[in-house]
């Protein structure tokens, strides 16, 4: 909706200037640094003081990154680039909201040059070219949507075709509405296409792509019939308060995210309705504030600022924000801030193993016996076990190579981001899974591999939801059977998957020893024991053994058979970490794990007494 109505004003004014012989491109730019830059370095002012404040040092880093990112308006890439497995939670960053601005600002750069190439042209030729552009951009959306994902969410080539949907209406695609009740009807219209896409569209839908024409379509027709007076539409866009909000719409965009996400963060939890109430009536004041004496002023050209002054300000406000960035950076976000205590505890998030960070996700092409890492035992000794799996079997990795040095005892590790050890299981948002899985298994089935040890985060592929921090978007599965078209489906694919993978290694006359299910906290447990221990709040931190057990119903079974098959040995680490009740996320005030799910170095090692029969005796 946003970039169809920015994409239908400015074309709009573009080409009413243009039609009037008085467009220049000069202060066609000039209008939109007043009219954004001054409000955004306010926020920036603000919010880099709260982060100060309220963030810890790791996510201040992230913090200053996406301020310097909003800053030169390259939003949408920073937030791109460190999309994955591995990235945070939306309400760790309170800038995330900057990426459409972006995008829109990019578009801008370069559209209005393009608007006056076309300047000589007949309005029909205009509109062919714009809409050659909406159609190569929306092809490429419905493309990237399912094999790039992230890029068809964050960059403009696979956004531009919404931009361009109200550029084609201010062109004149569509003739004028010749009645009130075609109007009326076209909004009407409009109103249920963008109500549908707010009801029914959920984590599952693969957005923008096809997916987007509903809202995109919706909006575009909602602008069709309202431009035309008397309608319902057009009334209630003319009402008072509409007209208000409308006014201080940039800023209220600017001021609602980062309000929420320092609230959010700050007590991190959800916030309940109160709080909830609080934070827009905050984000609101803030917006009204920053229209009357950031905003109108800037705007101004007529006794407001004048235009050097606005330029100097903008250049050295950029500057400013490039020494802030370079000074947090550095700084490592300044831990200093916080008492040693809170530093111990936070340490656990970046507490990594050298082979960690070596080893994971390692090309395809070295995913063989010469090039893959090894771990356990030093010195010229054949590798005789294979540790297999995701970023689970990254943290556990660790614990099996101590183990492995007691029994003097060298193997390989093949790991992968979000790729459980399921031969013939295909994860859509991960196409890289299926070469590396089928290059493991002709590892594995080496003479000289004895042992196959196998752990990932089951729960994910096998419930077919993700959890706690990450939302419950729905994580489908396939294989050659069938497509998981809702969560319920990826149990029996996952079935087949795992004894797919189990059979082949224990016709291959390997021993195979699966790591079950590390519980999933769903929430960053250093973070979370930082803000308690700053707060004063004395009471314990953990997960309840009951959201465990849930989160196990479909692979807890499944373990429990495949523990009574020969040949197959089942570890599980709830041994360890859970009992009365509850699932510990700390010993000794120290963090077992260093986020939402994945164990710390520390956490792994706690889990080396129930791990030694690995090996046998």
């Amino acid at each position: 909706m946003f970039f169809v109505i920015s994409g239908y004003l400015i074309t709009a004014l573009i080409a009413r200037e243009m039609a009037e012989d008085r467009f220049s491109l000069w202060r066609f730019y000039e209008r939109r640094v007043r009219r954004i830059i001054p409000a955004l370095f306010a926020l920036l002012v603000v919010a880099s003081v709260a982060a100060w404040f309220v963030l810890f040092p790791h996510d201040f880093r992230r913090y200053a990154r996406s301020a310097l990112a909003a800053a030169f308006f390259g939003s949408n890439f920073q937030f791109w680039s460190v999309t994955g497995y591995f990235d945070v939670a939306a309400f760790q960053k309170p800038l995330l909201h900057t990426w459409s601005l972006a995008v829109e600002e990019q578009f801008y750069l370069l559209f209005p040059a393009f608007l006056l190439a076309l300047r000589a042209a007949r309005q029909k030729t205009r509109i062919a070219a714009v809409g050659v552009v909406f159609l190569l951009s929306l092809a490429l959306s419905i493309w990237g949507v399912h094999t790039r994902p992230d890029a068809a969410f964050y960059l403009v080539p696979f956004r531009l075709w919404e931009l361009m949907a109200g550029a084609l209406l201010a062109l004149g695609l569509v003739p004028e509405p010749r009645s009130k009740v075609l109007a009326e009807a076209a909004s009407l219209i409009g109103l249920v296409l963008i109500g549908c896409a707010v009801l029914f569209y959920s984590d599952a839908t693969h957005f923008p792509g096809a997916a987007a024409l509903l809202p995109v379509l919706g909006t575009a027709l909602v602008i069709y019939g309202g431009a035309e007076a008397g309608t319902f539409v057009n009334r209630a866009l003319a009402w008072r308060p509409v007209v208000f909000v409308g006014l201080i719409s940039y800023s209220l965009y600017l001021w609602h995210w980062p309000v929420y996400v320092f609230a959010r963060y700050y007590l991190y939890r959800e916030l309940n309705a109160g709080e909830t109430v609080l934070c827009l009536a905050l984000s609101f004041g803030l917006a009204v504030l920053s229209w009357r004496y950031v905003e109108q002023p800037f705007r101004r050209r007529q006794g407001g600022v004048p235009r050097r002054v606005l330029f100097g300000a903008a250049g050295t406000a950029l500057v400013a924000v490039s020494v802030f960035a370079a000074a947090v950076l550095t700084s490592h976000g300044w831990p200093d801030r916080f008492r040693p205590e809170i530093r111990r505890i936070l340490a656990e998030e970046h507490d990594t193993d050298g082979l960690l960070r070596y080893c994971f996700a390692r090309p395809l092409s070295e995913v063989n016996a010469k090039d893959l890492c090894q771990i356990g035992a030093p010195g010229k000794i054949t590798p005789s076990f294979l540790l297999w799996g995701d970023s689970h079997a990254d943290a556990i990795l660790p614990a099996v190579s101590d183990i492995a040095k007691k029994h003097h005892l060298r193997g390989y590790f093949a790991g992968e981001s979000s790729c459980a050890p399921l031969i013939g299981v295909f994860r859509p948002d991960t196409p890289r899974c299926k070469t590396f899985n089928n290059k493991v298994i002709e590892l594995a089935k080496r003479p000289e591999i004895r042992t196959v040890i196998l752990t990932a985060r089951w729960g994910k592929n096998a419930d077919g939801r993700a959890y706690g921090d990450e939302g419950n978007g729905f994580v489908p599965i396939s294989d050659a059977q069938a497509k998981a078209k809702r969560p319920a489906d990826n149990a029996a694919i996952f079935a087949r998957g795992l004894n797919r993978t189990i059979d082949a290694l224990l016709a291959a006359r390997k021993h195979v020893v699966v790591i079950a299910s590390v519980p999933e906290v769903g929430w960053a447990v250093p973070q979370v024991l930082a803000r308690t221990r700053l707060s004063g709040d004395g009471r314990p931190v953990f997960l309840p053994e009951e959201d465990f057990d849930f989160r196990q119903r479909v692979t807890r079974p499944l373990f429990h058979t495949l523990a009574a098959r020969p040949g197959v040995m089942v570890i599980h680490p709830s041994d360890v970490l859970c009992g009365n009740g509850r699932c510990r996320v700390a010993m000794g005030g120290i963090p077992l794990y260093r986020d939402e799910h994945h164990l710390s170095v520390y956490g792994a090692r706690k889990l080396e007494p129930l791990l030694t029969g690995i090996f046998g005796n």
